[in-house]
């Protein structure tokens, strides 16, 4: 079997290991001309670390990771909302943990074989071809293969050329973020809620800490640290004060929000998986998990063999349930913490440890029967 990946981030690369632990050689093309070398913080949740031990990675991710076993939701004054034990969750899933970006996917790039991931060559289009599907690429060349798998992220071209363009919208949220040294005030997830504001700090290592805001994008203005510094200049400690003492220079990524709703993202041998299939807001940290899941699934589906319509299918009918819970939930979160301040706290405070529970026990079923 012939099989294409377009895109190398960590939806491509965890394919490209999944389909390679089945014995299923592939090509993996990357429009960008090198791998990332920055990159923010990302926060795996027990059943993103399950799917990262399926690709045999897990104990080589847990020794670069920062381990989280709380979540901590405070109000912008530094009142404790919510404390919830989470690791009691994901006990039987898999580790919380949290690292670099950069770290995730330099695992997931070292896991594959040299010469694997082609940088500075983009997919411009596919179309079916008898029993093959037909890409282009932007170097001119024209290959025939038994599946490719569109990979490249939520605007991914890919996705607008063969299912058409505005799959992906924006929610109306737009976010800064950054890694600073750890000061040591914050251990664990911990997150400060606003009125329409929010403020997440994660420690990725024992030096360093992922620095996560947002805002209505009406608010955003042009992006810049003074306006961040200025919208969250009444946040308490821990997480105001070092919003405060930004450094005006400090390296800073910048993203409007934006949702791809999941849907039949499969055509005559081409499916699309991450965030190209079902980008959704952060409110749930499930983009990482989604993606991992999404190429063991696939790489399981098609080891066990059979048309590659069939397998499709299948592996549709298997995501399209888990990813809408994703994205209902991540919807609903994103409304109560907009939503008055005055309600979410007294239900943070009342029923905070059973919404948590309620919203991620699902996630830690078996993805495969």
């Amino acid at each position: 079997m012939r099989v294409l990946i377009v895109g190398a981030g960590i939806a491509g690369l965890s394919a490209a290991r999944a389909l390679k632990l089945k014995g299923v050689a592939c090509e993996l093309v990357e429009r960008r001309e090198q791998p990332p070398t920055a990159g923010a913080g990302i926060f795996l949740l027990g059943n993103a670390s399950r799917a990262l031990g399926d690709l045999g990675l897990l104990d080589g991710l847990k020794s670069l990771a920062y381990p989280i076993t709380a979540q901590r939701i405070l109000s912008s004054s530094g009142t404790v909302l919510n404390d919830v034990r989470t690791a009691e969750v994901w006990e039987h899933c898999g580790p919380c943990l949290s690292l670099s970006r950069q770290s995730l996917t330099g695992i997931l790039q070292r896991s594959l074989d040299p010469g694997t991931v082609t940088y500075g060559v983009e997919a411009i289009s596919t179309v079916s071809s008898g029993e093959k599907r037909m890409v282009r690429f932007s170097d001119g060349q024209e290959k025939d293969y038994d599946l490719v798998i569109g990979a490249a992220g939520v605007n991914s071209p890919l996705r607008n050329a063969t299912f058409g363009p505005d799959a992906a919208r924006q929610i109306g949220i737009t976010c800064w973020r950054t890694v600073v040294q750890n000061n040591g005030e914050i251990d664990t997830w911990t997150a400060m809620l606003g009125h329409g504001r929010t403020l997440l700090g994660i420690p990725i290592s024992e030096r360093e800490t992922y620095i996560y805001a947002d805002c209505s994008s009406t608010e955003f203005g042009d992006g810049s640290i003074e306006v961040l510094k200025s919208l969250f200049r009444g946040f308490a400690g821990p997480l105001g004060p070092i919003v405060a003492n930004l450094d005006p220079t400090a390296r800073m990524h910048c993203a409007p929000l934006q949702e791809v709703r999941m849907q039949r993202w499969i055509a005559d041998r081409h499916v699309l998986i991450g965030d190209a299939a079902h980008a959704s807001s952060p409110s749930m940290a499930q983009g990482a998990g989604m993606a991992i899941e999404d190429a063991v699934v696939l790489a399981e589906l098609v080891s066990r063999g059979g048309p590659i319509e069939r397998i499709l299918e299948q592996f549709h009918e298997n995501r399209i349930s888990r990813i809408e819970w994703v994205q209902t939930k991540s919807r609903s979160r994103d409304k109560l913490r907009s939503g008055s301040s005055a309600l979410r706290n007294v239900v943070l405070r009342l029923f905070g440890d059973a919404l948590y529970r309620r919203t991620y026990e699902p996630l830690t079923r078996p993805l495969l029967s």
